[in-house]
C-alpha cells in the first residue's frame, strides 16, 4: 500500500513540474515580444525625430540658398544689370512675405559746420522680405541677408550693401517696397522702383543756413549710420568686423548705430579760445606732423608778469606749453624788457613719468626772432616750429608760483628721469637725452609731445590767476597746421544713393 502510495505522489509531482514548465514558455515568450516592440518603438521613434531634424535642417539650409540667391538677383535689378528677375522658393512648407515699412535706414552729420550744427541726411524705411517657418526667421534687407533665431540674435547670412574702404563709405541703400505673401513653394519677381537717386554728394543739396552743399571730402564732425531693424544684433556684428567706427547696439529699440569720424583737419587760422575754452586738435598725424604752429597774443594793456598756457588731458597723460613773459616784463624805451620763458611739460600715465623741457633765457626783441614782443602793437609773435630756439631736457622751474602753471603742483613733485629715449619716429632714429645738459630744437620739442598726446584732443587755454591774467584772447590769433592722419575710423569720402526695388510674390 505504501509503495502505490508512493508511486501516486511521485506521478503527481511529475505532472505538476511540468505543467509549471508548460505556463513558463509562454510568458517568457510575452516578455521577448514586448521587450522587441519597445525597442522597436524607441528606435522608430529616435529614428523618426533624426528624420524630422535631418529634413528640417535640410529644409533651412534650402531657405538660406534661396535667400541668397535672392539677394543676388535682387542686388543685379537693384544696381542697374537687370531690368528684373525672378526666384523660385521650392520649400514644402514656410511663409515668405514683403514688410515695406519694416525698419529704417538714417544717416545724419553731426557738427558739420564745426559749430555744433547736425544734419540728417537720409532717412527712409528699409523694408524685408522675410521667410518664417516655425522659430526659425530669414530676412532680406538692406542689401542682405539675416538669420534670427529664437532668442532674438541675428547673424549676417549674406553682408548687406555697406562698402567702407580707406576713408570712403559707399552706400547703395536697397529699399523693398511690395505687399505680398505666399505659403509653400512660390516665385519672387523683382524689378525696379528707384536706382541710384543721389543723396550725397549731391551739388544740388546744401546744409540748413550755409552756403556748404552736399560734397565731399566731408571736412568736419562725424558721419553715423543708423539702423532700425529687427536684426540689428546682425547688423552691429557686422559693422564691428567691418569698420573700426564706433558701434553701439540699443536693446531698448532696436536700433545700431557705426559712427565714422571725418579727418576734420587742422585748424588752421584760428581766433585763440577764450580762458577755459579748447581749441581741438583733429586727426594729427604720426611722427612729427606739424607744420605751422604759432601764436600772436595781444596783451590787455602790458604784458607784467604774464603767464598763458595750453594745456591738455589725454585718458591721464598731461600735456602743457607754457609761456612767462617775467617779471617785470614791460615794456620800455620801446623794447621789452626780459626774457621770455618757454616750458613744455608731458606725463606718461602708463609708465608714471614725466619729461621736462625748459629755455628761461629767450630774447623777444628781435623782430625777425621766432620770439618777438612787437611793443608799440603790445602784441608777443610766438614760432613753436621754428628750429633756431632750444629748449634743454631739465628738472624745470616753476617760474611764478605754482598756480600761474595748470599742472604747476605736478611739475614741482616730479622728477624726470636721468636720461630719456625717443624712440625711430622720425628721420634721425632713436635720440638719447641727459637731464640737465642736452637739449633740442623746439620744433622737434612740441612735435614729438604733441603727437604723442594722440591724434584727437582739446587743447585748453589758461591765462594766469588774478595780475597774472594779461592777454587778450578775442584780439589774438593763431596757426595750427599739420600733416593728417588716416584710417578706417575715419571717414573723408561719403557715397550714398537710393535704390527701391519692388517685390511681388506668387505661385
Amino acid at each position: 500500500m505504501r509503495s502505490n502510495r508512493e508511486q501516486m505522489k511521485q506521478t503527481a509531482d511529475r505532472r505538476g513540474a511540468n505543467e509549471n514548465r508548460g505556463q513558463a514558455g509562454p510568458l517568457s515568450y510575452a516578455l521577448v515580444f514586448a521587450m522587441v516592440l519597445a525597442g522597436a518603438t524607441v528606435v522608430l521613434m529616435t529614428g523618426g525625430m533624426a528624420l524630422s531634424d535631418a529634413q528640417d535642417t535640410a529644409e533651412a539650409q534650402r531657405a538660406e540658398h534661396t535667400m541668397t540667391l535672392f539677394d543676388s538677383r535682387a542686388a543685379m535689378v537693384a544696381l542697374g544689370e537687370s531690368g528684373s528677375q525672378s526666384v523660385s522658393f521650392g520649400q514644402d512648407s514656410g511663409i515668405f512675405e514683403t514688410r515695406p515699412t519694416d525698419g529704417y535706414l538714417m544717416i545724419k552729420h553731426t557738427n558739420y559746420d564745426d559749430s555744433g550744427s547736425n544734419q540728417v541726411l537720409y532717412k527712409e524705411p528699409l523694408g524685408a522680405v522675410v521667410y518664417e517657418n516655425g522659430e526659425r526667421e530669414l530676412a532680406y534687407q538692406g542689401g542682405g541677408v539675416w538669420r534670427k533665431d529664437p532668442q532674438g540674435d541675428a547673424q549676417v547670412i549674406s553682408p548687406p550693401e555697406f562698402h567702407y574702404r580707406g576713408e570712403t563709405l559707399t552706400l547703395p541703400v536697397i529699399r523693398v517696397n511690395g505687399n505680398a505673401s505666399g505659403a509653400g513653394s512660390v516665385t519672387a519677381r523683382i524689378r525696379a522702383d528707384t536706382r541710384a537717386e543721389k543723396v550725397y554728394p549731391d551739388v544740388s543739396t546744401q546744409y540748413p543756413s550755409s552756403s556748404q552743399n552736399y560734397l565731399n571730402p566731408v571736412e568736419n564732425g562725424s558721419v553715423a549710420v543708423w539702423v532700425k531693424s529687427d536684426y540689428y544684433r546682425g547688423w552691429a556684428t557686422y559693422f564691428r568686423e567691418r569698420t573700426e567706427g564706433n558701434v553701439t547696439a540699443y536693446d531698448n529699440n532696436q536700433t545700431v548705430r557705426v559712427e565714422l569720424a571725418s579727418l576734420g583737419g587742422a585748424p588752421g587760422a584760428f581766433t585763440v579760445p577764450d580762458e577755459g575754452r579748447d581749441l581741438d586738435v583733429e586727426a594729427l598725424g604720426s611722427g612729427h606732423p606739424l607744420t605751422d604752429f604759432t601764436l600772436s597774443l595781444t596783451a590787455d594793456n602790458k604784458f607784467r608778469n604774464g603767464h598763458w598756457s595750453f594745456y591738455t588731458t589725454q585718458g591721464g597723460d598731461k600735456f602743457e606749453i607754457h609761456i612767462d613773459f617775467g617779471r617785470p616784463g614791460k615794456c620800455q624805451h620801446g623794447s621789452f624788457s626780459n626774457d621770455v620763458s618757454i616750458s613744455v611739460y608731458y606725463y606718461n600715465s602708463t609708465n608714471d613719468v614725466s619729461h621736462e623741457w625748459q629755455n628761461t633765457s629767450i630774447d623777444a626783441n628781435d623782430p625777425d626772432g621766432a620770439f618777438y614782443v612787437d611793443c608799440p602793437n603790445l602784441e608777443a609773435n610766438l614760432d613753436f616750429t621754428n628750429e633756431n630756439t632750444n629748449l634743454t631736457y631739465r628738472d624745470m622751474d616753476v617760474t611764478g608760483s605754482k598756480n600761474k602753471w595748470w599742472f604747476g603742483p605736478s611739475i614741482e613733485d616730479d622728477l624726470p628721469p636721468s636720461s630719456i629715449v625717443h624712440d625711430n619716429h622720425t628721420e634721425d632714429g632713436d635720440r638719447t637725452f641727459q637731464r640737465g645738459t642736452d637739449d633740442a630744437t623746439i620744433e622737434y620739442v612740441v612735435n614729438h609731445y604733441m603727437s604723442r598726446t594722440g591724434q584727437n584732443y582739446e587743447l585748453t587755454v589758461t591765462d594766469g590767476p588774478g595780475g597774472s591774467t594779461r592777454i587778450d584772447e578775442l584780439d589774438s590769433m593763431g596757426e595750427l597746421r599739420y600733416a593728417e592722419a588716416g584710417g578706417p575710423e575715419y571717414i573723408t569720402y561719403l557715397h550714398v544713393t537710393d535704390n527701391e526695388i519692388n517685390v511681388t510674390i506668387g505661385s
